[in-house]
């Protein structure tokens, strides 16, 4: 069975509509390990760098792919495995596992397969069984992971044959002002992006949110009081970009006639960050216990999910910021950013605070303002407070579509379009 699903490998075409995605990806003697959301664009990125191989003058001869999804593929031992890979591909052999969970035993099939020392083996799978938590535990260190999210800005650039040039004429800053307002609305997920109804999208973010909600929660926590964990996940779909605090949880909750305790509560949002699909980022202190006195804000994996609870306004403020806070939480995956907070004090608040080490890197404000007399002045306030009170210079407001240098007293402040800001940064391989 095992040897009908390679021979069909050797036979199969790569898809043609590979997007490169900017992740930077190497390898040494570890296992490589890719996560991330349902959906997201795992197994694609599998193909690039299979595809990046064969650039490389290696063969089918030297990859295989296993997609483990397929039934007969599901009670593969490690003998036949080797004998199969052994007898049909030869020279440096490539192992890429995708689904490895579906895989009885799968973690004590891939460090068989380590353990050879003869192999360089690349695994994939849902959030739900592949977190990488559980990975450092299941492979005792043998393992490094990467993170896959839903499209950057520039990747959906690239997927809707947008060309990024030096310089952007104004009809161009309209084009991509324009690529933009979408990517806001309806976010990175390949699916999403490439239909081309609003209701169509919102419905495949439902049938994901459904899919997220029972496989990557309900079952893998073996969660009983599925309504109140519904509302709990609800509550932080309809307050991302702003604070979720468990103390005003538990009374609304009390309010409703559930009992369930601030414990609960608190485990509850760190499952549904291990699911990778909401992110906490906590206030600023260099005091660990003093961080844990505060509320988090919390930011959804991707845009489109703002579009499946029932709102009152849009919300591009709070969609922009969530962006923004998706992007710095990539650079910190990468390794490009230590630490992700948010800081107020007793009369103003910014947006986000990089720290390395024990000193804070940058101040970032971010506004849906196309003017500098549409930035509001206590967000240009709270820059400065801010600067002095925790010693840091580099300051920077995120704007639609406002770019200068705002100089007030000793200190510059520098605003950027939120798309300048995007296409900025590119990720380098290695």
């Amino acid at each position: 069975m095992l040897r009908e699903v390679l021979l069909e490998w050797k036979e199969k075409e790569l898809p043609q509509n590979i997007v490169k995605r900017e992740i930077k990806f190497w390898m040494n003697n570890h296992i490589a390990s890719i996560i991330g959301p349902r959906r997201a664009g795992k197994t694609y990125f599998m193909f690039q760098l299979i595809k990046e191989l064969f650039e490389k003058k290696f063969s089918k001869e030297n990859v295989v792919y296993v997609d483990f999804t397929d039934p007969r593929t599901k009670k593969v031992g490690i003998s036949e495995f080797l004998k199969e890979v052994n007898s049909l591909f030869e020279g440096k052999i490539f192992l890429f596992l995708d689904e490895i969970q579906e895989l009885e035993n799968w973690s004590s099939f891939i460090r068989a397969l380590h353990n050879l020392q003869k192999y360089k083996i690349i695994i994939s799978g849902s959030s739900s069984k592949l977190l990488s938590k559980e990975i450092s535990t299941e492979l005792r260190g043998r393992c490094i992971s990467f993170i896959i999210f839903p499209f950057n800005f520039r990747e959906f650039l690239e997927i809707k044959k947008f060309k990024i040039e030096k310089e952007f004429s104004e009809a161009k800053t309209g084009e991509i002002l324009r690529l933009l307002k979408d990517y806001v609305e309806f976010g990175g997920y390949p699916e999403i992006l490439l239909a081309d109804d609003k209701n169509k999208k919102l419905e495949i973010a439902r049938t994901y949110f459904a899919t997220i909600f029972f496989k990557d929660l309900i079952e893998r926590f073996k969660i009983k009081n599925i309504a109140l964990m519904d509302y709990f996940v609800r509550y932080c779909i309809t307050n991302s970009s702003s604070y979720v605090s468990i103390s005003k949880i538990e009374n609304s909750l009390k309010s409703f006639g559930f009992k369930i305790s601030k414990k609960t509560l608190a485990n509850y949002l760190r499952y549904v960050e291990e699911a990778l699909f909401v992110f906490p980022v906590k206030r600023f202190s260099l005091k660990y216990s003093e961080r844990a006195q505060y509320p988090a804000k919390v930011y959804l994996v991707d845009n489109v999910y703002f579009g499946i609870e029932p709102r009152f306004s849009r919300d591009i403020g709070k969609k922009i910021e969530n962006l923004v806070a998706i992007q710095l939480l990539k650079k910190k995956f990468e390794g490009k950013i230590n630490e992700i907070f948010y800081f107020n004090s007793n009369d103003y608040e910014v947006d986000f605070v990089l720290k390395e080490g024990l000193r804070v890197k940058q101040l970032i404000q971010v506004t849906y303002a196309s003017a500098k007399d549409e930035i509001e002045k206590r967000e240009l306030k709270a820059l400065l407070k801010a600067s002095k009170e925790l010693k840091c210079k580099d300051l920077l407001v995120i704007t639609w579509d406002y770019e200068n240098e705002i100089k007030i007293k000793d200190k510059k402040i520098k605003c950027l379009p939120l798309w300048k800001w995007f296409l900025k940064d590119k990720v380098t391989k290695y």
